[in-house]
């Protein structure tokens, strides 16, 4: 339709220009009719265009249009001559827009319309049936009627049959793009949920380290939104691995060379410490330029925490061994040298210098002598004797030992857990009175004279409660008993956090750094664990964990 208008339109263009010029036809007769068909064919191409949106088969609608096309060139030919008009030529429209639109057997009818319509109207023109407007009766022979006829019949099937050719040609090739965009679109959805399925993180980036794609993984691992981070630069992020990416530029310049693995450190917006082991592999255009990077990571939070524990159990047993070797030698000669003290403390007569010396050696002995209990303690811990016991009645006990000692300052004070306290667990009785009155101490020393120690006794049948911690156990339990022993202190840094449970480390002044060493080892013994929650000047949360099964809670009579 906007072809046909744009014909129309310069076709009367050109009549008003011959018109008004030198008032001469040219290959154009300037008659009223003339101006009354066009205008007529103008009306109809309009109406086509308000019918074109109720039209239900547009293939059927085009079909009519062309079909009316054809009377319309042959009207054309009728009002500007007949046999001598210039525009039977037209007809090649309609038949490359039939071959377009109907392909082969398209094109071939609208040359044969063409042709019938075209040899109609010489026939009625010959036998003077009708006189074309602005023509003079004229008499024609057979042969130019014949002639004329034969010359755009020829020129009508031989644009049917090129233009056949080509659209066919046209058909397949567009049948090929359609396969090959549907075998495109299968294998991107393929390669999309590869990649959105992967256990890795990854993202792209370009030449200037902007990220122009993450896969959900990597979202999930960096606790961000893919659709915010477009087009942020990636050292943002990893301020680190600006240097690698240049490392590698320099060391590698190929950009098909092997990639390296690194490790970085990511802390998330929470604040929470994030250890990624990642690979960086260059990212090629089709003709092998370099594009950019594509960054593969993972998580390795968990490995690093294993790698660490492992450190942590290798210097335990190093410091067993040389425990367990030492102390038994220094011990039975500590005991004598104490001894031996002691007696003459008690017979001789010593001025009150000397005397204060003598308790300076008797304490610093007894000292010693703790430090070495602790150091058998950990090095050989006495064997695990489980029973089920009423861990709040254990609770309550130790609390009731530490409010009578000399450890517990007057201004803290101490809150008892709240709830049922008839909770049975398979547990050492005495190991589970030295882990609970560690962590009161460690938490009473950590508030200086004031505050408060609340303590929590709860049960999960679900699991861990919330925060879930993983499981340490690979035996299936279904139940949990969680205690929690918080204080109002001036809570643990986070890189002090790291190595709380490692022997001989403490932050106490006169301290051995094996309580909570021993601790960690007897909640292991225990298969639980213990996590620590902590905020500095907001106090700190020693929670443990401890496998409870279902069937070893028994009603109390």
């Amino acid at each position: 339709m906007l072809c046909r208008i744009i014909i129309l339109t310069l076709l009367l263009a050109i009549a008003f220009l011959f018109q008004i010029s030198e008032r001469k036809s040219f290959f154009i007769p300037l008659t009223n009719q003339f101006y009354y068909f066009t205008g007529f064919f103008y009306l109809v191409t309009i109406l086509y265009a308000f019918w074109l949106n109720r039209a239900k088969d547009l293939r059927q609608f085009a079909f009519v249009q062309l079909l009316l096309d054809h009377f319309f060139i042959i009207g054309l030919v009728y009002f500007t001559g007949g046999r001598d008009s210039f525009f039977p030529i037209t007809y090649i429209f309609t038949i490359i827009g039939s071959s377009i639109l109907f392909y082969q057997k398209g094109a071939f009818f609208s040359a044969s319309v063409a042709t019938l319509l075209y040899g109609l109207l010489l026939l009625f023109q010959y036998h003077r049936w009708i006189d074309p407007v602005g023509q003079l009766p004229l008499a024609f022979e057979t042969s130019q009627i014949f002639y004329s006829l034969t010359l755009y019949m020829i020129t009508f099937y031989i644009v049917a049959f090129l233009s056949s050719k080509i659209s066919e040609e046209l058909k397949r090739k567009g049948r090929e793009l359609i396969q090959k965009q549907d075998d495109y679109n299968q294998l991107e959805t393929f390669n999309r949920n590869i990649i959105q399925s992967l256990d890795s993180g990854l993202l792209t980036i370009d030449l200037e380290g902007r990220i122009n794609f993450l896969n959900r993984t990597a979202e999930k691992i960096l606790n961000v939104n893919g659709d915010g981070l477009r087009n942020v630069s990636v050292y943002s992020l990893f301020p680190k691995i600006h240097e690698r990416i240049e490392q590698i530029k320099k060391k590698n310049p190929d950009p098909s060379s092997e990639y390296q693995r690194y490790e970085t450190l990511f802390i998330h917006p929470t604040g929470q410490r994030v250890h990624l082991g990642f690979s960086i592999s260059p990212l090629t255009g089709p003709d092998g330029s370099l594009m950019g990077h594509t960054l593969i990571f993972q998580d390795i939070t968990k490995f690093k925490e294993m790698e660490a524990q492992v450190i942590r159990f290798d210097k335990m047993a190093a410091i067993g061994q040389l425990a367990a070797g030492m102390a038994h030698e220094i011990r039975n000669p500590l005991t004598s040298l104490t001894g031996s003290i002691q007696m003459l403390k008690s017979e001789l007569v010593l001025d009150p210098s000397n005397h204060r010396l003598m308790d300076i050696i008797l304490r610093e002995s007894e000292r010693l002598n703790s430090l070495i209990t602790d150091f058998l303690l950990f090095a050989q811990p006495p064997k695990t004797h489980k029973a089920l016991s009423k861990i709040g009645t254990i609770m309550d006990e130790t609390i009731d030992l530490f409010l009578n000692s000399t450890e517990h300052p007057e201004d803290i004070q101490i809150l008892r857990p709240k709830g049922p306290q008839n909770i049975l667990i398979r547990i050492d009785p005495d190991q589970m009175k030295q882990v609970f009155w560690n962590l009161i101490l460690n938490a009473a020393q950590a508030m200086s004279n004031r505050g408060q120690i609340r303590i929590q006794i709860e049960k999960s049948k679900n699991g861990f409660p919330s925060p879930s911690p993983p499981r340490p156990s690979s035996r299936k339990t279904k139940a949990w008993v969680k205690v929690a022993i918080s204080d109002s202190g001036s809570g643990i840094a986070p890189v002090e956090k790291e190595k709380i449970f490692e022997p001989f480390y403490t932050t106490k002044e006169g301290g051995t750094g094996l309580g909570l060493s021993i601790v960690h080892k007897i909640i292991e013994n225990h298969q639980g664990m213990i996590k620590v929650e902590s905020e500095v000047r907001r106090g700190s949360t020693f929670a443990i964990f401890l496998p409870a099964d279902e069937d070893e809670e028994k009603p109390e009579w």
